[in-house]
């Protein structure tokens, strides 16, 4: 037998064995034993201080076969509690491009039988272009249940093991387990957050990778103060330079469509106008993995399109107009030469954009408001990446200012004789709170009072607010609310004044930081009361006022005037953080601007006739 029959034959029993051990794998994993054994190991939702949901167990299993391609299995079981999270009701699984996915199970069974009792409603969905998209349904009746999602994924051979999964996420999750196979002899190149080593072993000519996590806590985003999420990372393929090659590749692989013919003139507003017109909300196709790029034949000329796909076709047709628009990457950790070579490790593409070459340079990222010679505060300070012909190189975009990123409360009020207000609440915010609070965007007019209190904390009981106007700025948004309220407390002749104010509920995570820590945005927070007082009353006392941080890039001022005459009060206070990154002593210096701040609406002055 002479080397090439050889050759072959290996190859064929190597991919007879690698399936009969996908085979074997996928038979072994029983559902119904699976939810008895964790029935008994996991504790009750109470213990996680939820009553929505916990998912008892994820399991990650992925084989690569003898020709190079890809076989994945994803496994979970979510116990559902009083009711079904909103994320769950509806869960998107795209094809792989060149690939096949199945769903092979999608069910509930009653947790104390162990039995099934439901199927979950399974559809196919057909976007635009032709790309096919299975999606599953979680009913209601599926409450008090575990509900079972097995997917099975078919990728081609073109790139190898690439692969980052998120290893938590909105709900707490018991037991997770990862697990890769690659041929004897291969290498697996793997980076993680918050992971330990992986167990590996080689049996039958094939070396297993495993991984598993226990008890991991929900995370709910990065927040106000950045929080990191755990994460795992593996390739094949190793260093940043071939991940982002390879990325590059898929963005010049987008079809010609053609530059809009409504946005076509200026070229000194191309950048904005075009940058407008392909994020356009009718023009965004969402609920879907935020790196879902579909093959060059399923992409629609008139949209709606993928967050990436959108920043792809934009930097087309900005070269077209004129414009200069260079390609970065937003990565998901730290990258070198030596983390893996996964496509997968990169958040988003970011266009770098001048509208010539003695031009302002502006930043666009899908989803976030684009503004000339502006940079989005969600990305402001954040190292980006690119490829050169022999490696790559790095950059850190500006931080940007912190007047760029502002919330402020204007309270325009009249007091009466019983210690009761009307008037308005304007609030104003920009940056990084309008994207913090919405995502750049606002829910309806009925349902902007509930959207407020649910982001602001304001210390005056009873108070009403009703939305009158909306008024977008280039970055944010100014609402304006009627607001009546009873902040006084009347006794003869004296009053007890309790000072509006409001405070966001997210700088909460501030009080938890001991040491350094890093802030999304440098930010204003700017609080000013204008009231029109009953005639006759005089302050007996000013409440001690903060002045702190003067010389540092942390300053809170705070002012209080009253005319008596004029029968009008005057408040404010101003905090000013211009860095992101708080060392030990500029920590220690903004816990107690917060405090202050904590302390602003609830303050309490003292007044008589």
């Amino acid at each position: 037998m002479n080397k090439t029959l050889l050759e072959k034959a290996f190859a064929l029993a190597s991919a007879c064995a690698l399936l009969l051990c996908a085979a074997a794998s996928a038979s072994a994993w029983d559902s119904g034993e699976e939810i008895a054994r964790l029935k008994k190991e996991v504790p009750s939702l109470e213990t996680f201080g939820v009553n929505s949901a916990v998912i008892w167990q994820r399991d990650f299993e992925s084989k690569m076969l003898a020709d190079g391609s890809m076989d994945i299995f994803r496994r979970t079981i979510i116990m559902m509690g009083e009711n079904v999270p909103l994320d769950w009701k509806a869960s998107r699984y795209p094809a792989p491009a060149g690939g096949e996915l199945s769903v092979t199970e999608a069910a509930w069974y009653n947790t104390m039988t162990g039995v099934k009792e439901g199927e979950l409603p399974v559809a196919e969905e057909k976007l635009a272009g032709g790309a096919s998209v299975k999606v599953v349904g979680v009913p209601d009746a599926a409450v008090g249940r575990a509900v079972v999602i097995v997917t099975h994924e078919k990728r081609a051979g073109t790139y190898g093991v690439d692969e980052t999964i998120n290893m938590a996420g909105s709900l707490p999750i018991w037991e997770q387990n990862v697990s890769v196979e690659v041929p004897a002899g291969m290498e697996l190149f793997w980076a993680g957050r918050d992971m330990k080593e992986p167990s590996v072993s080689e049996r039958n000519n094939v070396r297993s990778y495993k991984w598993q996590v226990m008890n991991q806590l929900p995370w709910h985003g990065e927040g106000f103060v950045l929080n990191e999420r755990p994460m795992l990372s593996f390739s094949t393929r190793k260093g940043a330079s071939q991940s982002l090659r390879k990325l590059n590749e898929l963005a010049r692989s987008m079809p010609p469509i053609p530059l809009p013919a409504a946005v076509r003139g200026d070229g000194r507003r191309a950048g904005a106008r075009l940058a407008e017109y392909v994020a356009a909300p009718q023009r965004t196709l969402k609920g879907y993995p935020g790196d879902y790029v579909r093959t060059a034949e399923q992409i629609p000329e008139d949209g709606p399109w993928t967050p990436w796909e959108q920043t792809f076709i934009l930097k087309r047709w900005l070269e077209t107009a004129g414009c200069e628009a260079s390609l970065w990457w937003e990565a998901k950790m730290p990258l070198d030469e030596a983390v893996p070579a996964s496509t997968t490790l990169f958040e988003a593409p970011v266009l770098e954009v001048r509208a010539s070459e003695r031009g302002k340079t502006s930043y666009f990222k899908a989803g976030l408001p684009f503004s000339a010679s502006k940079i989005p505060s969600s990305i402001a300070g954040t190292e980006v990446y690119a490829p050169t012909d022999d490696g790559y190189v790095s950059k850190r975009l500006p931080s940007g200012a912190s007047s760029d990123n502002r919330l402020a409360l204007l309270w325009k009020l009249n007091l009466d004789d019983m210690g009761r207000a009307d008037g308005t609440l304007d609030v104003t915010a920009t940056g990084g709170w309008s994207e913090l609070f919405s995502g750049g965007e606002l829910p309806e007019p009925n349902e902007l009072s509930d959207f407020l209190i649910k982001r602001i904390n304001f210390a005056i009981s009873g108070m009403e607010i009703a939305p009158r106007k909306t008024e977008l700025l280039p970055t944010g948004y100014r609402l304006t609310f009627a607001v009546r309220c009873a902040p006084g407390i009347v006794h003869g002749g004296s009053m007890l004044l309790r000072l509006p104010g409001g405070v966001p509920l997210q700088v909460s995570e501030m009080i938890r930081q001991e040491k350094q820590y890093t802030l999304r945005f440098p930010f204003v927070i700017d609080q000013k009361v204008r009231m029109d007082m009953p005639k006759g009353y005089r302050m007996l006392q000013m409440p001690p006022l903060k002045k702190l941080g003067d010389g540092t890039k942390v300053v809170l001022k705070e002012s209080i005037t009253h005319w008596p005459k004029k029968a009008e009060l005057l408040a404010d206070s101003v905090w000013s953080v211009k860095t992101r990154a708080a060392d030990s002593m500029t920590a220690q210096l903004m816990k107690e601007e917060l405090a202050a701040t904590l302390r602003w609406p609830v303050l309490d002055l003292p007044f008589r006739k």
